[in-house]
């Protein structure tokens, strides 16, 4: 009776978070849902988070935010793109801490919060496409895999990008698309717009075969608007059909670029009005953008100057100034890959300030300036270090760059004697080009100082150096761990090189049973550790990985053909644990060398990831790729015979 009085008072009620769906014996949620939310005001304002991975737990704090910002204007429901997450586990625990932290936050919200999954939400880390077992947990805790929603003044279809023939991979399954034809056609007879709400974007998924299998059925049932999530880069897309398109950033995920490449933790909202209109703009920070504050042609120019592969090219590299005062010259080739001329600033990395964002009325005078805390939020302390020994000057430290223009900087080095090895001195590359809307738009290009390590191999443990294994390719998704060491030993004819790696971490993840050899070295799915003899086509490559029961580690070898992977007894190796951290001791044989090749100048390069149970992992490494480390020859004993003393001599002594 209270309740029915209330709803004739016209006091707007919420529904529990998540909605309290129809749920089967079994207790997860059934799909295929409609849920029919009581009228609120005539004019219906629509609000929707975006994705918040792969963020860490500093994401939250933009979520936390997004709940006041919420309650504060007042929407009639709150929707999502998915990857409400990171997901992407082994461990149905740990998701379902965060998923719960997640609904903690959310349940602060007064207004209903409807959830849609994204892939990091309902993959699982074992990268198995039938291993549902994380999608069940999703519909048990959160709600159906897709459903629909009748609001007020429209209609809202959540779909399950993460359903490809019926398997967690992308697509949609012919039973998702026959629930849609038959459900748009039913919300088609309400006479309110529909919106399409998912996470990736899958027309731009060939074998979704979006135009053939999906748009011609929005196009016969007026879809009114269709967004999505998943690139973490807000535009707004061209209509197909006179049916808007639109992308959502972030909100509370990763992100490493300007807001006006697009990146930007925000919110968007949906005013929707008696007349079908709908008019959305997005938020941050109490400042609301335009949909078109970012277009996808903008963005693109900061995609690709941010992807292409030769924009930047470091030529050479420093002598390790270990024991002794190091100082030279690197070459850095900067190439303008975009349509419009670009000005470039080269600078060593100082400590990360926030981004302040200053956009401009279509006369140029200044509408709105606010700040994005961007670098301070991904800057990771374990991987670089600002108060590097080199000194790094620049020549000349800006330049100007036409379309397709490249021009050589000249960076000269200089480091005083260090007692142990130096991590990478980082340095900053700011291209900064103006944009269709006559912004001008920086794009940081991160780099670190190639240094050429010469590998010293010592007579015991005690006395060998602990080379970093460090972070050489700048990337926002290494994780905040310090970085581990190896020390290398002289060994025997028969085992010429021993070598001990150390190597702090959180979370130990064996993968004894590595799947094929591209996808094992890029991304394996466990901790490992690679090790690379030699140089080009007649190197030798070894990969170590772990198994999870606690048993002997596992060494393979690359085949000839780089397509395989398998067992060998060239390198052996001892595993230690201990508490958040793992040792190892690999003992090289004389036959895992390449063929002819003496230890002493042999290149080496030695590789560690770390992956503490997640879906993607990174690698650190002993020396960058281009320019791999070299092993010393042994220092010279005085007292050793000379090379053409008589063979009888040596035999006396």
């Amino acid at each position: 009776m209270l309740i029915a009085a209330l709803l004739a008072s016209g006091i707007f009620l919420p529904t529990p978070t998540p909605p309290a769906f129809e749920r089967l014996p079994s207790g997860e949620s059934k799909d295929g849902q409609r849920i029919a939310q009581q009228a609120g005001p005539r004019r219906q304002l629509i609000a929707i988070i975006p994705d918040r991975t792969t963020g860490r737990d500093w994401g939250l704090r933009y979520l936390r935010e997004a709940v006041g910002d919420f309650n504060r204007e007042a929407p009639d429901a709150v929707f999502c793109v998915g990857d409400l997450v990171q997901g992407y586990s082994r461990d149905h625990d740990l998701v379902k801490g965060d998923r719960e932290t997640f609904l903690s936050i959310v349940g602060g919200l007064k207004m209903p919060f409807y959830p849609t999954p994204g892939n990091h939400d309902v993959v699982s880390g074992t990268r198995s496409a039938k291993d549902h077992s994380f999608a069940e947990q999703y519909r048990s805790m959160f709600g159906p895999l897709y459903y629909a929603v009748e609001l007020d003044l429209a209609s809202m279809v959540i779909l399950n990008t993460e359903d490809g023939d019926g398997n967690v991979e992308p697509g949609f399954s012919d039973t998702q698309l026959e629930w849609l034809d038959k459900t748009l056609g039913e919300l088609e007879a309400r006479k309110k717009p529909i919106i399409l709400l998912f996470h990736r974007p899958l027309w731009d998924h060939k074998p979704t075969r979006w135009d053939e299998r999906v748009q011609p059925m929005l196009v016969k049932h007026h879809v009114a608007y269709v967004i999505a999530g998943h690139y973490h880069a807000l535009q707004a897309l061209p209509p197909r059909d006179g049916i808007p398109y639109l992308l959502l950033g972030t909100c509370g995920g990763a992100i490493d670029q300007h807001p006006l490449t697009g990146q930007l933790q925000h919110l968007t909202y949906l005013v929707i009005d008696e007349t079908g209109k709908i008019q959305p703009y997005h938020q941050i920070a109490g400042c609301t953008l335009p949909v078109d504050w970012i277009t996808k042609e903008d963005q693109d120019l900061a995609y690709k100057l941010k992807s292409a592969r030769d924009v930047v090219t470091l030529r050479g590299a420093i002598e390790d100034p270990l024991g002794k005062p190091a100082s030279g010259a690197i070459d850095i080739e900067i190439k303008n890959p975009l349509d419009r001329a670009m000005d470039v600033t080269l600078a060593r990395t100082s400590a990360p300030q926030p981004w302040q964002v200053t956009d401009h009325d279509e006369r140029g005078d200044i509408e709105r300036v606010w700040t994005s805390r961007t670098p301070i939020d991904i800057f990771n302390r374990d991987t670089t270090d600002l108060n590097t020994p080199f000194s790094i000057s620049f020549d000349p430290p800006a330049l100007h760059l036409g379309p397709g223009e490249r021009k050589i900087v000249k960076a000269f080095v200089r480091c005083q004697a260090q007692p142990v090895p130096p991590l990478p001195a980082p340095f900053d590359i700011v291209a900064t080009y103006t944009d269709t809307q006559q912004r001008h738009v920086p794009v940081t290009l991160r780099q670190r100082l190639p240094i050429a390590r010469t590998i010293a191999p010592a007579d015991s443990l005690a006395a060998a150096t602990a080379y970093p294994i460090a972070v050489w390719n700048w990337t926002e998704y290494d994780t905040p761990e310090p970085n581990g060491t190896a020390r290398f030993l002289r060994g025997t004819a028969e085992t010429p090189l021993e070598i001990v790696v150390n190597v702090p971490d959180i979370v130990f993840s064996g993968d004894a049973k590595p799947s094929d050899a591209k996808g094992s070295l890029e991304d394996p799915l466990g901790d490992a550790v690679r090790l690379v003899l030699g140089e080009g086509p007649d190197s030798r490559e070894f990969l170590l990985t772990f198994a999870n029961e606690g048993s002997a580690p596992v060494v393979r070898t690359l085949s000839p053909d780089r397509n395989r992977l398998n067992k060998t007894e060239e390198v052996a190796v001892n595993l230690t644990r201990v508490d958040r951290s793992w040792s190892v001791r690999l003992q090289v044989s004389a036959k895992a060398l390449p063929a002819e090749t003496p230890l002493a100048g042999l290149p080496i390069n030695l590789g560690v990831a770390d992956n503490d149970s997640t879906y993607h992992t990174q690698w650190r490494w002993l020396a960058p790729k281009q320019v791999p480390a070299h092993i010393a020859a042994p220092p010279q004993d005085p007292a050793s015979p000379q090379q053409d003393a008589d063979p009888q001599d040596a035999d006396k002594r």
